[in-house]
């Protein structure tokens, strides 16, 4: 766990939007990539019973940062694999907040329990095969689908688990306690790569492009994936005019833009998306999802940050036209 420290009368500014806060991605890593592990080589893989872990939950303290150790401890499956891959070899992990985590390394996928609840007290721990991709794997491509809609006390027969390639090969395994079954199909981006998958309501997913394209994908009574692509701009006060939709920044996004985050919120039954010009929102249910907001960050928000941060600056004038502003992630508020 991450925790970072304010020195003593530093304060720091933050702009945010109702629900959301949109800033800079922090990451511990290895190498300098964001979420990339890259661990120190080793010679073999050490004896069952060599596989540790520190009780000191403070693994280091500086002074600005504390990192402390969080969750159960890691499955041997996990420990193997960081122990045998090579230093220039990619892993990445997501850790959610619904209890799980899951490591890909190669076309390798580990899912296991982080945390243990009154209902789920033992370790559970899954190795899957991804399709097979020209291109890395990652885990922000990999998600998981709960029936309660709760991963806490979940058990592994009622979870349900998708990958996607960065090319779009999809893989859709209905239950976790029996990962040698699964369903393929592929999405098609127009040739642009698929960053990001989450899971949303009615054992669905969504994927998304680098180029904010977006389709949601669903298994039918059959068990064959459906698709269906989220029309972006519909549904967003419905019947006015071109002359107001401009008024009110709505209009269909243009095609050069890049999406940096897609978040789901289970709360409020909310897909958000953060591109290079737009804050989205549309709300979602079981069998239908209506786009309810797209908010211009470059419009309004840019200028705020600039003047919150250079604005005490006697040469903010002729410098401003020079300032660009770059979006890297999204995180909902509580």
């Amino acid at each position: 766990m991450f925790q970072q420290r304010t020195p003593v009368g530093a304060s720091r500014k933050s702009v945010t939007t109702p629900g959301l806060q949109v800033g800079g991605r922090k990451s511990l890593t290895a190498s300098g990539s964001p979420g990339i592990f890259s661990p120190i080589r080793r010679s073999a893989v050490p004896a069952r019973g060599n596989l540790t872990r520190t009780q000191n939950s403070a693994v280091r303290e500086t002074l600005h940062f504390d990192v402390h150790t969080f969750g159960s401890a890691l499955p041997v499956k996990v420990l193997e694999t960081l122990a045998v891959v090579d230093a220039d070899h990619q892993i990445t992990v997501h850790v959610d907040e619904s209890g799980w985590a899951w490591l890909v390394s190669g076309e390798k996928l580990i899912i296991w329990r982080i945390l243990q609840t009154t209902m789920a007290k033992s370790s559970v721990s899954k190795e899957m095969h991804l399709p097979p991709s020209q291109f890395a794997c990652f885990a922000d491509l990999v998600a998981l689908s709960f029936q309660d809609g709760n991963g806490e006390n979940a058990s592994i027969q009622s979870i349900s688990a998708m990958a996607v390639t960065q090319e779009g090969n999809v893989r859709y395994w209905p239950s976790l306690a029996h990962e040698g079954t699964y369903t393929e199909t592929t999405v098609d981006f127009g040739g642009h790569l698929c960053n990001f998958l989450t899971a949303v309501k009615g054992s669905s997913f969504v994927v998304s492009s680098f180029k904010n394209q977006l389709i949601r994908l669903g298994p039918d009574s059959c068990g064959r994936i459906q698709q269906r692509t989220l029309q972006q701009g519909q549904g967003m006060l419905s019947g006015i005019g071109r002359r107001m939709s401009t008024l009110f920044g709505i209009l269909t996004p243009p095609t050069d833009i890049t999406l940096h985050s897609l978040i789901w919120d289970r709360r409020s039954s909310s897909l958000y998306t953060l591109t290079s010009s737009n804050v989205n929102k549309w709300e979602i249910d079981d069998h239908s999802e209506r786009q309810v907001l797209s908010w211009d960050i470059q419009r309004n928000l840019n200028e705020k940050i600039c003047d919150a941060v250079w604005g005490s600056d006697g040469n903010y004038d002729k410098f401003k036209d020079d300032i660009t502003v770059m979006y890297l992630c999204m995180q909902p508020c509580q």
